[in-house]
């Protein structure tokens, strides 16, 4: 009886060496991701706005259309000039198998919710904290080809929303801004039949993102082309308002302005 065992238990080593020697032999294929993606500017003649990526940015991308209520999608975070890939409830395998396809894009500079967590877990709604609303761009016609273990994602992010930068403020100082012509984009949504944005209330007050130039706040114009547009400046202290005659601000374009301390066209409300 010991020697059948001993033979049972020699052929199980035999047969674990195989094993491991096949794993090594045979290792789970690596794959390389290509991102081509521009982070595009908010008018052509508005060079000081935000164009560049930051350290830290994320982008989430869903390919084919491949969501309902599990959690498929790829995250991209840049540092340095670089992309860094996250795979969540699928894998680059699974996109080498389909082959060439299409994809989705979202980004929005604002900090996620956790009020709507069922909605979070598949980007079906994507929303941002009411506070910390931001820029939020989306891609809604991507492409991405394989070719060997390589997968290159093609991507054109759009803004979504207008950017106001004023020049001179400090982000510290927590200064937030109401526009006449915008409401708040609070998040977006990257789904086979939605593609875009959420929005927040309507006269919410829009967040603060700090600027090389200064302080730069986003906002969605959903159709309104007010005569006058008002802006209300604000951090709890002070607050100014201006007034631009004849002016037209739609999503995608900025306005860029100096502010109170350098330029006479606000007016200072007395509390």
């Amino acid at each position: 009886m010991k020697k059948f065992i001993y033979a049972i238990s020699a052929f199980a080593v035999i047969f674990a060496v195989g094993c491991s020697k096949d794993e090594v032999e045979n290792p789970a294929p690596e794959y390389d991701i290509v991102v081509n993606m521009e982070k595009p500017s908010f008018g052509d003649d508005t060079r000081a706005a935000r164009t560049s990526w930051e350290n830290g940015d994320v982008v989430y991308i869903n390919f084919n259309a491949d969501i309902s209520t599990a959690e498929k999608y790829l995250t991209l975070t840049y540092n340095a000039g670089t992309w860094a890939p996250n795979w969540v409830g699928t894998t680059a395998a699974d996109i080498v198998a389909v082959g060439n396809g299409t994809l989705t894009a979202g980004y929005t500079n604002g900090t996620f919710g956790t009020n709507y967590p069922m909605y979070m877990s598949n980007l079906q709604y994507l929303y941002c904290r009411t506070n910390e609303a931001g820029c939020v761009m989306v891609c809604e016609n991507g492409k991405y080809t394989v070719s060997g273990n390589t997968i290159t994602l093609d991507i054109t992010m759009v803004p979504k929303c207008a950017q106001v930068t004023v020049k001179g403020l400090q982000v510290e100082d927590n200064w937030t801004l109401k526009c006449s012509c915008l409401v708040q984009v609070r998040g977006f949504s990257l789904g086979a039949a939605t593609i875009g944005t959420a929005n927040g209330e309507e006269n919410g007050s829009l967040a603060g993102f700090a600027n090389a130039d200064g302080v730069s706040f986003y906002g969605y114009n959903s159709g309104s082309s007010p005569e006058d547009i008002i802006f209300t400046l604000t951090n709890g202290e002070k607050t100014y308002t201006r007034t631009f005659t004849s002016k037209v601000l739609t999503n995608g374009m900025a306005i860029i302005m100096n502010g109170p301390s350098t330029s006479g066209a606000w007016e200072e409300v007395a509390e």
